[in-house]
């Protein structure tokens, strides 16, 4: 098909796994449709999981609807095990897809779209309704965040195929990952829009300092403390450095993780006397105004998509200490704009930072590396442009039909069955229950007539 030939107006439906505005999975969704809104006629609706809270408010500022439902995921971190808690989701998740088909119907979109892998149930919906659909995989899932597929990964990768006329994802090496379980040309990749010049700006306000020495090499590592985002790594390593004799602190920007976490992460600093050189500043909506302090950011997460802190730190000209693993080292050129190593090994990640403890100079030279490299990502192939292409074309393709071979629809029809003869056991239970109480009243009632009888003689 011919370009030129593709009709430009796109009328878009998107699901969010989220109502909120935490992740880089809703901001980065929020910056792909302000590229397109900007440079075509592209109109999203969105579709937000209750409750509502801070992405509500960012769609309403431009100009944009929402419909909020109430939904739950096939992939969870701690999936519900009580019967009670599987029939509860199955019955809301199912009841989701009868409402967004009904959305679908009054909206008709050109296409609808899920962002994350977490929800399938607008896919669902608009195989229900005869619409493409494309999904943004912007995630592992359970190689990255640990989150366990309901349906195990290949039933799971199954499904994300057949409801989709095209996938999306947000570095070569996610899409590496998913064409293991789809044809490679239903797979694109699209580095994601970033605003370079409102990241500059947000650096650019103010902040009070995290570091405390003049002197030292000082380091910054973002995202929400857990054990997958490298924050324990980072601590270990600065402080096997401070021990060799090296000037180093560390910024921690990001919310406090759970309780057993922090606990590890106090009792490492205390033990390595680190109570002046790790900074642990909390979450901050404007993390690019500590950013800016720092010399380098580290970039330690286990399996990361594609970081978006870490495009944030190249575009402020930070050399980045980054995990060799994932998408990470497609950002960052060892040697370069800063230097792997090996995911998860405290003493590599120590070595790495060694090279500008030892040499101070190459913070310079890699600063204009990395904002070469910015520049770079967001040129070439795998930008906004190539992106609306493959929409276009997507909404002039046959839609997916049927649901019946899906392994997600066969688990809910299954999980909702069970709920039912869950749902008739407890009332047999009760009733029978009912039948022994009222048995045993009677009983008692007549004892009791007897007993009167022979004391009164009535």
């Amino acid at each position: 098909m011919v370009y030129g030939m593709i009709s430009k107006k796109l009328n878009v439906l998107v699901l969010s796994h989220t109502g909120r505005l935490l992740g880089g999975a809703e901001m980065s969704m929020l910056d792909v449709f302000d590229a397109l809104a900007k440079k075509y006629d592209v109109k999203p609706e969105f579709i937000l999981r209750e409750p509502v809270m801070g992405l509500a408010g960012a769609i309403r500022r431009r100009g944009w609807k929402y419909h909020a439902l109430g939904y739950t995921f096939w992939s969870d971190g701690n999936p519900p095990t009580k019967p009670e808690d599987i029939y509860r989701n199955a019955r809301q998740n199912s009841g989701a897809v009868k409402s967004i088909e009904q959305i679908i119907k009054k909206t008709k979109p050109d296409i609808v779209m899920t962002n994350s892998i977490v929800c399938p149930w607008a896919a669902i919906a608009a195989r229900n309704q005869y619409k493409p659909h494309v999904w943004f995989v912007r995630e592992y899932g359970d190689l990255d965040h640990g989150r366990i597929f309901e349906l195990g990964r290949e039933k799971t990768m199954s499904d994300v195929d057949s409801m989709s006329n095209l996938v999306v994802t947000i570095s070569k090496s996610l899409e590496s990952h998913l064409i293991k379980y789809m044809p490679g040309k239903k797979v694109t990749v699209l580095y994601n829009p970033f605003k370079i010049d409102d990241i500059i700006k947000k650096s650019k306000s103010p902040a009070p300092n995290p570091f405390k020495r003049k002197s030292s090499l000082k380091l910054v590592i973002a995202g929400n403390l857990a054990p997958s985002k490298g924050q324990l790594e980072a601590v270990k390593a600065v402080g096997r450095l401070v021990k060799n004799g090296h000037d180093v602190e560390l910024c921690a920007v990001g919310k406090e993780g759970e309780p057993d976490f922090n606990n590890q992460m106090d009792a490492v600093i205390k033990e390595n006397k680190l109570e002046n050189r790790i900074h642990l500043v909390g979450f901050q909506d404007n993390l690019l105004a500590y950013v800016k302090f720092a010399d380098l950011g580290i970039m330690a997460s286990r399996k990361e998509g594609f970081g978006r802190v870490t495009f944030e730190y190249l575009v402020l000209g930070k050399p980045v200490v980054g995990a060799n693993s994932g998408a990470t080292p497609e950002m960052v050129d060892d040697g370069k704009n800063g230097y792997l190593f090996n995911n998860g090994d405290v003493g590599s990640l120590a070595r790495a930072i060694e090279h500008y403890t030892k040499d101070k100079s190459l913070i310079a030279k890699h600063s204009d590396a990395s904002k070469r490299k910015a520049a770079e990502l967001m040129s070439g192939s795998n930008n906004i442009d190539a992106l609306y292409k493959r929409l276009a074309m997507v909404k002039n393709e046959k839609p997916k039909s049927s649901t019946k071979n899906l392994h997600i629809v066969k688990k809910l029809q299954d999980n909702l069955k069970l709920a039912t003869e869950h749902t008739k056991t407890h009332e047999s239970l009760k009733q029978k229950v009912r039948s022994k109480t009222r048995a045993q009243a009677k009983k008692y009632y007549h004892k009791a007539r007897s007993l009167k009888a022979r004391i009164t003689g009535k």
